[in-house]
C-alpha cells in the first residue's frame, strides 16, 4: 500500500491542511489520530488549545480559502463572524486609543472547535482521504536512509497495525515524538532552539448582551516597563464573546473566580472590567502555561528520505501572538510547491523543504521572541535586534494618532505585507510625524446601555 500513498501524523489543523495537499498529489491519504473526533461542533480533549482565542490573521485567512476554497462562507455561515481589523475592533496600543476607521484588513473570527469542525466536514467528503482515529504511532518503519511507514495501536482495542507510505508528515504539534523515532533508527538528535516567554493566560466565555450592536472586538494592550498585563475579547459564533487575558512574569492572570475581576482592573483601561463585571460568564475560567517558544531545526540533521514535518512540530510560538493556524497553512502550502518537484521520494528533497520551511517561520518566530524578550531578562540580544525592537516601540506609540502607521504596521503583524515596508521612507516618516505631533487621545471606547469606561493610560 505503500506507493502512492501519505501518511499525515495528527489531525491538528496543520494536519487537516497537509492532508488536503496531499490528496493533490497521492492517490490515498491516511491521518493518524490519537483522539476521537467529534461529530458536531464541541471541544476535543486533545486540544489543549481549544478553549482559547483564535482570532485568524489575515495570511491565515487567505491561505485556508486557497486550501478549501468558500471556507470563509462556510465559516460565516455557521456564526463565525467576518469583521474589518479596523473598523470593528478597538485597540488600546501603546501611546493611547486607536481611532477606528473603514479599511480592507478583513479576516475571520471564530471559536477553534467551528475551525476544527468546518475543516473535517471538508476532508471526510474528500474521497482520497480517511482517518484512522484513537490511534497511537509507536514508531517508524525504516532505516537511516528511509522511512517507508510508521508502527500504531488502537487506544480502544489494543490492536497494532502498520502503515506504509511514499511519505510520512508529522502534524503532530509541540508533543511530537519524531526526534526519539529518528534517534531509534540512528539519527542524530535534532536539534532544539527554546525560549521561554514567562507568560501565562487564561480565557472565558461570556453571553454578548442582547441587543448589542457596537464593537465586535477590543484589544488592551501590554506595555513594556508600564503593565505587563494585557486582554482580548472578540465575538464569536452562538452570540458569545472569547475573553482571553496574559500576563508576564508574577502578572500572570488568575484562575480564581474571586481574584478574576481584581487582575481585570489592573490592566491599563478599566473598561473590560467595568464591562465583564455586569456581563453573563457562560463558561469556567480555563488557564493554559505552556507558552514557550520552540523550534526543531530538523534542516540541520540528515533526514532519511520519505518523512517531514511542519506546523507546531517544528516550529511553535507563544500561543497568545495568534501565528499558529497562519504559519501551519504557510507550511501545507510550501509543501505543496516541494510536491511539484521531481525527486519528492530522495532525502534530498526533504532536505531541501525543511530548509526553506526553516526560513519561512524566520520571521514569525522573530516576532514572537523578540515581543518575550522584554519580559525575560536572560535572553541575549543582538544590537541589530535591539534597534528594531525601539524602533517597533515608536510605531506602537504613533500607531494611535497616526492611521497611515496602524494600516501598515497591521498587514506586516498579519503575515500579508513586506517586512521591509517598515523600513520605507513614507512609514518612518509617518512615524516620526505621529510622535512629534501632540494629538488629542481618542476617546474610550462606548459600552451603551451598560456603563461608561474610563480613558485608559
Amino acid at each position: 500500500m505503500g506507493h502512492d500513498h501519505a501518511l499525515v501524523i495528527g489531525a491538528s489543523i496543520s494536519g487537516l491542511a497537509t492532508a488536503q495537499i496531499l490528496s493533490h498529489y497521492f492517490a490515498q491519504v491516511t491521518i493518524i489520530e490519537r483522539d476521537s473526533l467529534p461529530d458536531s461542533i464541541e471541544v476535543r480533549s486533545g486540544l489543549p488549545q481549544a478553549r482559547h482565542l483564535h482570532l485568524l490573521l489575515m495570511r491565515g485567512a487567505r491561505e485556508l480559502e486557497t486550501l478549501f476554497p468558500g471556507i470563509g462562507q462556510e465559516l460565516v455561515a455557521h456564526g463565525a463572524q467576518s469583521v474589518d481589523l479596523m473598523n470593528d475592533y478597538r485597540y488600546l496600543m501603546a501611546g493611547g486609543w486607536a481611532k477606528p476607521h473603514q479599511s480592507t484588513h478583513r479576516t475571520i473570527s471564530a471559536s477553534r472547535p467551528l475551525y476544527d469542525w468546518v475543516l473535517l466536514q471538508r476532508l471526510r467528503q474528500n474521497p482520497k482521504i480517511r482517518i484512522e482515529t484513537q490511534t497511537d504511532v509507536l514508531g517508524l518503519v525504516g532505516d537511516l536512509r528511509h522511512v517507508r511507514g510508521i508502527n500504531t495501536k488502537r487506544r480502544d482495542t489494543g490492536v497494532e497495525q502498520q502503515f506504509l507510505a511514499e511519505l510520512l508528515v508529522d502534524c503532530s504539534g509541540r508533543s511530537s515524538k519524531l526526534d526519539q523515532w529518528l534517534q531509534a533508527l540512528g539519527c542524530q538528535a535534532v536539534p532544539e532552539t527554546v525560549i521561554a516567554s514567562n507568560v501565562g493566560y487564561c480565557s472565558r466565555l461570556y453571553a454578548k448582551p442582547e441587543g448589542w450592536n457596537e464593537w465586535k472586538g477590543l484589544f488592551v494592550r501590554q506595555r513594556p516597563l508600564v503593565n505587563p498585563r494585557g486582554a482580548i475579547l472578540t465575538e464569536i459564533e452562538g452570540n458569545r464573546w472569547m475573553v482571553t487575558c496574559g500576563g508576564f512574569n508574577e502578572a500572570k492572570p488568575p484562575l480564581d473566580e474571586s481574584e478574576w475581576l481584581n487582575w481585570l482592573n489592573q490592566l491599563r483601561s478599566p473598561i473590560l472590567y467595568e464591562l465583564l463585571s455586569k456581563a453573563q460568564p457562560i463558561s469556567p475560567l480555563v488557564g493554559f502555561g505552556r507558552t514557550e517558544n520552540r523550534q526543531r531545526h530538523y534542516e540541520r540533521i540528515s533526514l532519511p528520505a520519505g518523512v517531514v514535518a511542519l506546523g507546531d512540530a517544528v516550529c511553535a510560538f507563544n500561543p497568545i501572538y495568534g501565528q499558529g493556524i497562519s504559519n501551519a497553512t504557510l507550511g501545507a502550502i510550501l509543501l505543496s510547491q516541494h510536491l511539484k518537484e521531481q525527486d519528492r521520494a530522495s532525502a534530498a528533497w526533504g532536505q531541501r523543504f525543511q530548509q526553506a520551511l526553516a526560513k519561512s517561520n524566520q520571521f514569525p518566530w522573530s516576532i514572537a521572541v523578540g515581543e518575550d524578550a522584554r519580559y525575560n531578562t536572560s535572553v541575549k540580544r543582538s544590537f541589530g535586534a535591539t534597534l528594531l525592537r525601539n524602533y517597533f516601540d515608536q510605531i506602537n506609540l504613533a500607531s494611535s494618532s497616526n492611521p497611515v502607521v496602524l494600516n501598515r504596521f497591521t498587514p506586516i503583524v498579519h503575515m500579508t505585507g513586506n517586512p521591509s515596508g517598515l523600513l520605507h521612507p513614507a512609514m518612518i516618516w509617518n512615524v516620526i510625524k505621529g510622535r512629534l505631533r501632540s494629538a488629542t487621545p481618542n476617546p474610550t471606547p462606548s459600552i451603551p446601555s451598560i456603563l461608561s469606561a474610563s480613558q485608559g493610560a
